[in-house]
């Protein structure tokens, strides 16, 4: 199962907005910490299953948990290894954790949170 994360209702005025989980309402992030890569913090892609991913980026996330493994295939940014981005409290798929193949290359790390996800259909169906 694949969560995602939604926009709280108790966003006012300039204060920055929140994203919770959609499954069990655990904050993870604020527009506070949203990073711009490739030059957006909004991007979609879909992935080798045909799943349209949309999801924003952020410098930092709270109440996740990154899985161990990381991986290199299918990366959707060049130069980064991508990891599983957790709910560190219901534990559902929210995103990933990307990191940096360099120590050179800025930023070091970054998360790609799912703000929703569509599947899509072969080609001919």
């Amino acid at each position: 199962m694949i969560a995602f994360v939604k926009l709280g209702r108790d966003n006012v005025g300039n204060d920055p907005r929140k994203y919770y989980c959609s499954r069990c309402g655990a904050l993870v992030a604020t527009s506070a910490e949203l990073a711009k890569l490739n030059g957006a913090d909004q991007h979609s892609f879909i992935n080798p299953a045909g799943i349209l991913c949309n999801f924003m980026t952020f410098s930092h996330c709270e109440n996740v948990v990154v899985h161990e493994d990381l991986f290199f295939e299918h990366s959707w940014f060049v130069g980064y290894g991508w990891r599983f981005l957790l709910c560190c409290t219901c534990f559902q798929h929210l995103g990933w954790k990307y990191d940096a193949l360099r120590s050179t290359m800025s930023p070091e790390s970054f998360f790609g949170v799912l703000v929703n996800v569509v599947e899509t259909c072969p080609a001919g169906e």
